[in-house]
């Protein structure tokens, strides 16, 4: 697939392209910043892809408000994006509370700065993810899935899109034993995918795999991203405020319901997903039978 290889070359370049710039830029960043030697490569290139990214879809022909899924008026897509976050919400509430339920996660001893640490996780995570649901939907729901899906069929669209997504929360740079030089940023993004060949992660793949496919059934049936940014953002709050407030409980006998990604992303948010798939696609099904009838 043209367009699958396109983006995911794309966010290759930007990768090799922070890696080959690493030394100059440590060299120059490094008493401003207190960010390890080895986790530059990776946030330089995400700065590298902010402005590459508009440049690659004016060079595809997507720099436009409908293809990149932002065609609805705007208090619309508001409305939208806000009931896709009250369902994002609601699906990880159910699935935290199942964990918590089987023991596989346990709740916080509450201390004196409990309201404090409440507030300031909620904003964090509001904030954090609406902005982490713009810029990746954007990304894969938008731009990549628009380009594949006028190629092909959406069973590409969603597969290549689920793939790539989910291959990119794995690339996890391996800390630097050395002096930086020359040759670090090679050496640690050559070192930043040990975790795509790790079995203990296979389970987490499935599970943003499946999220990925999730909401790529959600942007076919909107044709927008509305709703897939209102759903990332609320499955990021209720993430952050899961690890913020319970605990992995790794003798539990159903700890291998989770993955090692986060605690929380594994076989059972892939069985949950996957279910909740099946009912919207029934869902979908029915309406569109009910339509011809």
């Amino acid at each position: 697939m043209q367009a699958f290889g396109i983006f995911t070359g794309f966010l290759a370049c930007c990768l090799l392209i922070s890696a080959l710039f690493h030394y100059p830029l440590h060299l120059l960043l490094n008493d401003f910043l207190e960010v390890p030697a080895h986790k530059q490569v990776p946030r330089t290139a995400k700065l590298i892809a902010l402005p590459g990214f508009f440049l690659l879809i004016a060079w595809l022909g997507l720099y436009n408000r409908k293809k990149l899924g932002f065609g609805l008026p705007r208090p619309t897509f508001l409305h939208q994006m806000f009931i896709g976050w009250l369902y994002g919400v609601l699906i990880l509430i159910i699935l935290s509370t199942i964990l918590i339920s089987l023991g596989v996660r346990t709740l916080d001893t509450i201390d004196d700065d409990f309201l404090f640490t409440l507030a300031k996780t909620l904003l964090s995570g509001l904030i954090g993810g609406l902005l982490i649901g713009l810029i990746e939907e954007t990304f894969f729901r938008g731009a990549m899935y628009q380009a594949i899906r006028s190629q092909g069929k959406v069973l590409s669209a969603i597969t290549f899109t689920s793939l790539l997504y989910a291959a990119v929360h794995f690339i996890d740079p391996i800390k630097l034993t050395e002096p930086v030089d020359w040759f670090s940023g090679l050496q640690i993004l050559s070192g930043s995918f040990w975790q795509l060949g790790d079995e203990a992660t296979f389970d987490s793949f499935i599970a943003l795999f499946a999220v990925g496919a999730f909401l790529g059934l959600v942007r076919e049936h909107t044709n927008n991203i509305a709703h897939c940014i209102g759903l990332h953002a609320g499955w990021v709050l209720i993430i952050k405020c899961t690890k913020q407030f319970t605990s992995n409980n790794h003798g539990s006998e159903w700890a291998f319901l989770t993955g090692t990604y986060d605690g929380i992303t594994g076989y059972l948010a892939a069985i949950w997903l996957a279910l909740l798939m099946l009912l919207y696609w029934l869902y979908l099904k029915r309406q569109a039978d009910t339509a011809l009838n």
